[in-house]
């Protein structure tokens, strides 16, 4: 199955799917769709999003999404991704999503993704490898 034209329909036509284009209904398909795929679909998209964000190690990738979308903000990102941040959570989500796929797809792109995060990673002061 072509995930990346799945995703793009899915956010051009979200009743189609059951879907109100909420975030936190696009989180719930996308993280339903990964788990169907027995977690494999969007591994390293969390990787791939916390260098980007600089933080957030221990957050999921829903909420790093939302750091990135509202980066002014340091608490309340839900509300705002519910509100009059909707279009600006959603456009981020799936361009981040298309784009991981993108990078996902070129040789080595998965390994690349998590060599990234994992040079982040040691480069944190509290990290101890």
């Amino acid at each position: 199955m072509d995930y990346r034209k799945l995703f793009g329909e899915i956010r051009r036509y979200p009743g189609l799917y059951g879907l109100d284009g909420s975030y936190h209904d696009y989180c719930t398909f996308l993280l339903g769709v990964d788990t169907g795929n027995g977690g494999q679909l969007l591994t390293g998209f969390r990787e791939s999003l916390v260098p980007r964000v600089g933080d957030g190690d221990n957050l999921t990738w829903p909420a790093l999404v939302l750091h990135l979308a509202f980066p002014d903000r340091t608490e309340g990102w839900r509300d705002e991704a519910a509100g009059a941040g909707r279009d600006t959570a959603n456009d981020l989500l799936f361009s981040l999503l298309d784009e991981f796929f993108e990078k996902q797809a070129q040789p080595r792109g998965t390994a690349a993704i998590f060599d990234e995060y994992l040079t982040w990673l040691k480069a944190q002061p509290w990290y101890r490898g």
